[in-house]
This record gives C-alpha cells, structure tokens and sequence, in this order.
C-alpha cells in the first residue's frame, strides 16, 4: 500500500527526514537558546504532520479518516508559526542595538492566531469538513470549511511574514567582507528559497483544496516538501554556524548513514510481506532515534560498567570524533560585546603586555573574550579533544600556518597548528640565554615556568612536589649531591603559594593573548 502510493511514499520519507533533523539539531547544538529550541520544536512538529499524514492516508476507513486529520490539525498550524518565529530570531540575530526580546509582540500575535485556529479548527468543522470525507482513488479527502479561508490567510501571512525576514537578513548578511558573514548569508539564502518554495506549494494546495478546482496535486507537495526540505537544511546550517560549527560535512555524513540503515531495514521489512503504515512508521522512527542518539546511550551504559576515569576518556574520545567531522569557523563563542574594553580588564593582567592595537566593538571579537579563550587553550594543550573543540581554530594565524606547511585544512590539522602554536609563544616567555638565574628559577623565569612545566611537560603544581622528591632520592642513590635543574624547578613551583602561582599564569597568559591579538589583527581579512 506505501509502495503503490508516491504521496504516501513521499511523506514518509518527509517523516524521517524532519525527525532526523530535529534530533540531530538536539544532539549537536551545544547552546540551545531560543533560536535552537525554536528550530527544534519546527523540525518535530513537521516531522509529526508527515507521519500523521502517512496513517491518515492509508485509512480504509472515512471515520478513521477524518479523526486522524482532526487530532492532527496542530502539525499543519504550529509548523508555521514555528517557522515564522525562527525568520524573527534569525532577523534580529546580528543587529546591532538591546537585546532583542525571544517573543516580539507580531510573534505572540501569530502564536495567538494559530491556538485559536487549531482551538475552533479540531472542535468544529470550520476549517475542516471533517463530517463528510471525499472518496478518491487513492483514499480520502477532506473538504474546506466555512472559515478555511482564515486557516489560508494565516498561512499566506506566516510564510510571507518569514520569507520577508529572510530576504531582508540575508541583504544585510551579504554587505559583510568577514568570511563567516558570507556563509550565514548563503545558509539565509537557502532559508529564503526553502520558504518561498514552501509558500508556493501551500497556496497551490489551498486554492486547489479551497475551490475545488480540478488540479493535480503533486506541484503543491512538491513545493511543500522541497520547501521544507530547504528550511530544513537552512535551519540546522544556520543555527550551528551561529554555534561556531560548520556542520555541512558532518551533516552528509550522518545523513548517507540513516538513509542506507533505513532502506537496509525497511527493505528488510518489505521482503517479509506487505507492510502497515504504523509498521513503516515505527521502524523508520527507531533507526532514526536509536542511530542518532547512540553515543548518548553509550554514555548511560559505560556508567554500568566503567569508572568515572574511563567514562571521562570515552566520552572525551567520542567528542573528539564528532569535532573533527565539523570544520572551524568564527565563533560568536568569542564575541562578548557586554565586556569592558581592554584597558580596563582589571589589576591582575600583565604589566608587561602592551595594549591591543585597535579595541574592537561590539561586531569585533573582544579583547577579554580572546584572553579568555586563550587560557583555555592552553590548559587543553595536552588534551587534543579539547584543543580541537577551541575557537581559536578560526583564526587566520592557525589557517594560515596551516596552508605555509601544505597540510589540509581540517579541524585535526588546525589543532596541531594551534599546538605548535601556543608552545611557541611559551617557548617565547624562556628568558634570554644571558640570564644569570640559577637552575632556571627565580623572577625572570616564573612565566615561562607557570606555563611550560604544567601544560608542556605535563607536570601539575600539585605533582611538582612528589616527582621533585622522586628526582631527589634517584640523585641520592646515585650519589650525587647537587640537584638537577628539573628537580630544583619543580621544588620551586611547589613552595610557590597558589595564589600568586594562578595569578603567574594568568599574566603569562595574558602576554600571549595580547602577542596573538597583535598578529591576528595584522592577518589579511581577519575577524
């Protein structure tokens, strides 16, 4: 029965498809505000409208029908209402000015608009004559009610309200030079033309449906579902890309996967006989569900059966796989126009760290944003699963030391170059050869030391105390008298009182950062 009927066919796959999204979006996002938590109530919402529209299809029954279509009013309404939203939160996402409100009044209108709808819409026969289904040849249809044409006009209102800020955002997106700007300005792009395809199947669909006018409906569903499947892709680009990740890769990758597990099974599934919709339905929705949510699922069962240390690795290692499929791009990870200028970061920063050429404003990376990130990274050089989640991995500094040593540019390559990287700035902070310090202590060697033993060498301030004492009683069975230089560093940074060992750091730190600013800001094209 799905097999013989392309319209059923098609809106299965449209279920798959938008669960897929919608749980991929949930399990890849790392910020879920509200463009996020929009995006996905969208995604299921019209993964629901398909999956419905399978069962009710393949009804024999006209009652069975129509309650189907009646419980399932809201998957035609709340999608809209949802998309328009999301146009509203992806206009106001990079204008300048407050802080723009999660739900605008023209938003709570629309919301408003579509309870009332499903409200009259499921308890009476207004939009929907749900007492008397039309037999066709391939099932049932339902005809327009008296207040149809308001369900209509709410449509036409939704989609042209979303598409308008689209066009108009990506109008302003593409008047920006910075690479990142450019490809939100394309993701927009594919928005806008998912919602004006989507707009021109629904009025075909309407005005077909409306009065009964005598036209196929495959051009409607086709603009449907083609403009769906554009929103779709352009939601889950965009709302990612506004996340610091380039998913476009690792979007396909997963996709291949779940369209080759489905028709594995769901060939599988036909060999053994003819099969129901709620069959096909449950099946797609498992291997949808189970393959995109597996890494959480490991995460529950290694609680069974690993300690907490090899549960942080595993999960540390499964992280690492997924980043390296997402390529870097700017990040508003590292924008934070609530922050002070520069000069005005506090009394602990470096003295000897010179101020940033130009303070940025607020479309600029900060100033402190970037000391922060840097910290960051350098506390993550000796884990590459965190270095390869940074957002430092965006700057033109780490692309280009990419491309000068002809490697490709990917996530892994990036990372290694960041590494190399922040150790040579460390390596930068060692005090001229001409110092007289003994052993490599004392007021000129605290940066470097503060930095390079912890994450360079690996040796924490806490292990610095036990090694030095296992370095003293190696020398003492080797009968020599005088410590060596490692021994006596270590013996220094653990009678170094935390406090000022973490304020050590931070100025060290600092320094690097300012260096890094200086340079990212000379780069061609930076950000």
């Amino acid at each position: 029965m799905i097999l013989d009927n392309p319209a059923v066919l098609a809106q299965l796959v449209g279920f798959g498809m938008f669960l897929w999204v919608g749980m991929y979006l949930l399990v890849r996002s790392t910020r879920r505000g509200p463009l996020m938590i929009v995006s996905i109530i969208g995604l299921l919402a019209q993964a629901c409208y398909f999956g419905l529209g399978v069962l009710a299809d393949t009804r024999a029954d006209a009652g069975w029908f129509a309650t189907i279509e009646r419980l399932g009013l809201w998957t035609l309404i709340v999608p809209a209402a949802a998309w328009f939203h999301f146009s509203s939160l992806v206009a106001r996402s990079g204008e300048p000015g407050e802080r723009a409100p999660s739900l605008p009044p023209l938003v709570v209108a629309v919301y408003t608009a579509a309870a009332l709808l499903t409200l009259f819409g499921s308890i009476s026969d207004l939009i929907n004559d749900y007492a008397r289904p039309l037999a066709t040849p391939d099932g049932f249809e339902l005809r327009a009610g008296p207040a149809y044409i308001f369900y209509m006009l709410y449509i036409t209102l939704a989609a042209s309200g979303a598409l308008a800020n689209l066009v108009r955002t990506r109008g302003r997106l593409a008047l920006q030079h910075d690479p990142r700007g450019r490809a939100l300005a394309r993701q927009v792009g594919v928005l806008a033309a998912g919602a004006l395809a989507f707009l021109a199947g629904a009025l075909w669909l309407m005005v077909r449906k409306n009065w009964e006018l005598p036209l196929s409906i495959m051009p409607g569903y086709l603009g449907l579902f083609g403009g769906l499947a554009a929103l779709a892709y352009g939601v889950i680009h965009f709302g990612l890309l506004l996340d610091g990740q380039n998913v476009q890769r690792d979007f396909v990758y997963n996709l291949t996967g779940i369209i080759i597990l489905n028709l594995l099974y769901g060939g599988l599934l036909a060999l053994a006989g003819p099969a129901s919709a709620g069959g096909a339905l449950a099946l797609v929705a498992l291997v949808t569900f189970t393959h995109t949510t597996f890494d959480v699922g490991r995460t529950l069962l290694d609680q069974l059966f690993f300690s907490s240390a090899e549960r942080a690795a595993r999960a540390e290692a499964r992280d690492y796989a997924t980043a390296l499929g997402i390529a870097p791009v700017a990040t508003p990870a590292l924008a934070d126009p609530g922050d002070p200028p520069a000069d005005e970061r506090g009394a602990d920063a470096a003295p000897e760290a010179p101020e940033p050429a130009d303070p940025p404003d607020s479309a600029e990376l900060s100033y402190k944003a970037f000391q922060n990130q840097v910290r960051k990274a350098l506390t993550s050089l000796k884990s590459p699963p965190q270095l390869a989640k940074s957002p430092l991995l965006a700057l033109s500094l780490v692309e280009r030391r990419v491309a000068q040593i002809g490697q490709g540019d990917n996530r892994l390559n990036r990372a290694a170059a960041l590494r190399e990287l922040l150790i040579e700035q460390i390596e930068g902070l060692r005090p001229a050869a001409g110092d007289d310090a003994p052993h490599h202590v004392g007021e000129a060697w605290r940066f470097y030391n503060v930095l390079y033993y912890p994450y360079v060498r690996e040796l924490s301030r806490k292990g610095a105390l036990a090694e030095a004492r296992r370095l003293a009683d190696e020398r003492r069975r080797a009968g020599q008298r005088a410590p060596g230089e490692l021994e006596q560093v270590l013996s220094w940074l653990a009678d170094v009182d935390e406090d000022t060992f973490y304020k050590w750091q931070r100025r060290a730190s600092d320094t690097i950062a300012t260096i890094l600013w200086d340079e990212q800001q000379r780069q061609p094209g930076a950000v």
